[in-house]
Parts: structure tokens; C-alpha cells; sequence
């Protein structure tokens, strides 16, 4: 009998135990992942937006990074946690239209109900990058994060973060690159109850990567489980 797990059980748990793709693939192991296809943020986020330090709001774009993927670098813990409920860093949505009224009341009622980040200190790190987001770009929705200390960076990119564990594509490019959303490198981003803005076009469960080069060059990921109402 050859090794493995058999295709049986496979098909049992894919069926029975409501497992999730990974870029839209049924990987079941990390031989499966070298080989999977880099997921296109674009297909989940049709706006997205960070504050930097001085307070302005720098627009991402698109970009096929070649700088995402870094087998060289010893990665470290992300210099950035998601804010506490406070003054101008309370999570919320707005309504892109202030004349679209439906959604001016549903705002209205979201932010009445929702608390869409951690509520309150001393949860684990691991449950803290709970989030949950409203779907639709009527809308769009803001979360706030804070960076330790004097802690900056001029390199904040954003992908699903399954991506950091396939080898990319070679797409009109003469090396790996993986579809990202890159921050103007133009700014330099730190301090506190820095706005995260992002609409979204689908409901869903994401798993979602920042990748940060802070201003003494290390190389770390801040996860975000986004859970897209």
C-alpha cells in the first residue's frame, strides 16, 4: 500500500469539515503551496488607504512585487498591533455617498452594533487580528493600528497572506513576483491610531498580510483575519 493520505479521507474532510481554499486551490499540504498561484488582492479590495505619520491619507496601488517574497531575510515580529477603542481610533465604516441614504442608514446602524476590532485590553496577540468588515463598495471600512515606539517604515505592502508561501509568478517579469497593494514609498508611516481604510466587493473569510520594512530594515508580517459581513 502506497504512503500518504488516502484521496478517501481527503474527500471526507473536504466535505465534512467546511475547509476553506487557499487562493482557490484544495492544497493539502505545503508540497501543494510551492506550486500554488499567488491570489490577485484586487478580486477582494476595489479601494484601500493608510495614514501615514504626519497624519495624510497615502492611496495603495496595484504592483506585482518582486520585494514581497524575501527567502534571505530572518523574519521578525510586526512592529504594529491594532488599536483600541479611543478617541479618532474607534473602527467604524462610512457611506462613500453621503446622498446614498440606504447606506447612510445602514452605517448608521452598523456602527450603533458592530465592534469590528478587539474591544477591549489583554487578549491573546493571536486572537487580537480579529476583524470584522462590511462588504460592498458603498462602503468603506476604517481600522486603526499603532506602531510601537519610534518604530517607521517606508515599505508597507498588502496581500492575502497565503501568498507569502507560494513561489510566486513570472509574469512579463524575469522574476517572482506576487500581485500586491504597495503604500506610496514616498511617506514614512508610524505612530498611533493610524487608519487602515479598505471597501470591499464580497463577503467572506479572508486571511490578510501587511508586509513591513521598518526603518532598521527588518522584514516582519502583521496578520489580519478579516471576517467580511
Amino acid at each position: 500500500m502506497g504512503g500518504g493520505v488516502p484521496t478517501s479521507a481527503i474527500s471526507f474532510f473536504l466535505s465534512n469539515f467546511n475547509y476553506r481554499p487557499m487562493n482557490g486551490t484544495r492544497a493539502t499540504s505545503w508540497n501543494d503551496l510551492i506550486i500554488m498561484p499567488p491570489a490577485d488582492p484586487r478580486s477582494l479590495i476595489s479601494f484601500l488607504a493608510l495614514t501615514d505619520q504626519t497624519g495624510a491619507t497615502q492611496l495603495a496601488s496595484f504592483l506585482r512585487s518582486a520585494t514581497w517574497l524575501n527567502a534571505a531575510k530572518t523574519w521578525v515580529n510586526p512592529p504594529i498591533s491594532t488599536s483600541l477603542p479611543g478617541f479618532n481610533a474607534t473602527s467604524h465604516i462610512v457611506a462613500t455617498n453621503p446622498y446614498d441614504f440606504d447606506a447612510v442608514i445602514q452605517t448608521n446602524e452598523w456602527n450603533t452594533t458592530q465592534a469590528m476590532t478587539l474591544p477591549v485590553a489583554g487578549l491573546p496577540i493571536a486572537a487580537q487580528k480579529i476583524m470584522y468588515l462590511k462588504a460592498d463598495p458603498r462602503f468603506t471600512n476604517f481600522v486603526y493600528f499603532d506602531f510601537a515606539g519610534a518604530t517607521t517604515s517606508t515599505d508597507i505592502q498588502l496581500s492575502f497572506r497565503d501568498n507569502s508561501t507560494t513561489s510566486g509568478n513570472f509574469q512579463n517579469s524575469g522574476v517572482a513576483t506576487v500581485p500586491v497593494l504597495a503604500f506610496p514609498n514616498s511617506a514614512t508611516y508610524g505612530g498611533t491610531g493610524r487608519a487602515l481604510q479598505v471597501s470591499l466587493t464580497k463577503p467572506g473569510r479572508y486571511v490578510m498580510g501587511l508586509r513591513i520594512v521598518d526603518n532598521t530594515g527588518n522584514w516582519s508580517m502583521f496578520e489580519m483575519d478579516w471576517i467580511v459581513l
